[in-house]
């Protein structure tokens, strides 16, 4: 019974270690996306969120193409939203565009001044 159960707490350790947990961050964008020469400046309610175009698909250059202002933005990731200096950067990343009438980009309040770029 002992060894069933060592046998059965290794293969589930084995098997979270390769995975990775994933973790949702909403943001608002306050303008439009810019692009820069190695990654995308998006400036949101929270401060600068910088996504690396080393490893972006074509449908996610398409996503951030069409955001307008007042549009949020899922984004999945296995890293922490830590910001520092107002600055968060992800390497890793799966993004969707979510329409404003979603409840969780209802829930972010817009507390600057969007502009139109």
């Amino acid at each position: 019974m002992k060894i069933k159960y060592i046998a059965l707490l290794l293969l589930i350790t084995l098997t979270c270690s390769s995975c990775k947990l994933l973790k949702t961050h909403v943001v608002k964008l306050t303008s439009s996306a810019e692009i820069q020469n190695d990654a995308v400046l998006l400036k949101t309610t929270k401060g600068y969120v910088y996504l690396t175009t080393k490893k972006m698909t074509e449908p996610q250059k398409q996503i951030l193409s069409s955001l307008l202002p007042f549009q949020c933005l899922e984004i999945k990731t296995p890293e922490q939203f830590d910001m520092q200096n107002r600055k968060v950067y992800f390497d890793d990343f799966k993004i969707k565009s979510l329409p404003t009438s979603h409840p969780d980009c209802r829930k972010v309040k817009v507390t600057t001044r969007i502009s139109i770029n």
